[in-house]
């Protein structure tokens, strides 16, 4: 008996070191298939296997097994130490952003202008906004306290809009993407003739993934030919930092909030399963160049299966 149990948890610590292996290999890999897509969405949950690896060598006293596991979870710690450190923030203006997707223009309106009261944000970031519901928005509390208005209504999942404190001008639909994604040009605390985005590239569903891997090599041409000057391109990404394809994004002087932040694992999506508002992967990201994200919060938003993301900025 004694025997066996020492096998097993042999076999277990082999089991959890290569879950840790594998994590790393995901976060670097620019995962093309189906299933290496979603497990990419989970390598930050590699490190509990990770621990228990390194907790069932110790106890069996399997140093080299041990040190493989250490040096594992070591390397996969390391791709998420970004996420917890945060960057000093300058003196100056705060001011706050958001960003809510509405699922198919089904969000409670009347609870996004509560989070909106809330945070009296400059800039507002939608997706999936229905001509229906741009009306409503349009009626609603956000459209009178953010009278400057880009919108792209649409059936389904393709309609964006932003919703700003000051005008919207220079305003570009990017080309060749699935869904709508915005551009415009506007002034904010500190920051005047900023580029702002409304980004939500299509979604990588499972065996159609291929619009989404589109979208993303689009956005990222896109980003890499922005005019100097600062950038807040915020929205639903549909894909994490773990995801190589996100990552690429981050070019031309562009930096993730979370990461500047030092926010963490900040999970949005999604909250309208069975497991209700507990979500699980963090794709409503914000990308910044010339700002410095002094916090990030998410809110629940009924008749979504995304949370809110709010996010506080300073100009740098």
């Amino acid at each position: 008996m004694t025997r066996f149990l020492w096998a097993a948890a042999y076999v277990l610590g082999w089991a959890m070191l290569a879950g840790v292996v594998l994590g790393v290999f995901l976060h670097f890999y620019p995962s093309r298939g189906d299933v290496a897509l979603y497990l990419t969405s989970a390598v930050q949950f590699a490190l509990i296997p990770g621990v228990i690896a390194i907790v069932v060598f110790a106890v069996l006293r399997r140093w080299f097994m041990l040190v493989l596991a250490v040096v594992a979870a070591g390397a996969l710690a390391y791709t998420q130490v970004p996420l917890v450190v945060a960057e000093a923030a300058p003196a100056g203006e705060r001011f706050t952003v958001v960003s809510a997707n509405l699922l198919f223009g089904g969000g409670d309106i009347g609870a996004l202008e509560k989070i909106v009261a809330d945070a009296d944000p400059d800039l507002v970031s939608l997706q999936e906004v229905t001509p229906e519901a741009l009306e409503r928005l349009r009626r609603s509390e956000i459209g009178r306290s953010l009278p400057h208005e880009f919108a792209i209504p649409y059936t389904y999942a393709a309609g964006t809009a932003m919703f700003s404190k000051t005008p919207l001008d220079d305003r570009y639909n990017i080309p060749g993407t699935v869904l709508h994604n915005l551009q415009a040009r506007t002034d904010l605390p500190g920051a005047s003739g900023t580029q702002v985005l409304a980004i939500h590239p299509a979604a990588p569903l499972w065996g159609r993934n291929w619009d989404w891997l589109a979208d993303m090599d689009t956005l990222a041409a896109h980003f890499e030919q922005l005019p100097p000057g600062r950038v807040i391109a915020i929205g639903d990404y549909n894909s994490t930092w773990n995801h190589a394809k996100y990552r690429k994004l981050l070019t031309n002087g562009l930096v993730d909030g979370t990461d500047v932040a030092g926010a963490g694992f900040l999970p949005s999506y999604p909250t309208d399963k069975r497991i209700g508002n507990r979500p699980l992967v963090a794709i409503d990201r914000v990308i910044l160049r010339g700002f410095v994200a002094t916090s990030m919060d998410t809110h629940y938003l009924p008749g979504s299966d995304h949370r809110t993301l709010v996010v506080s900025l300073v100009a740098s």
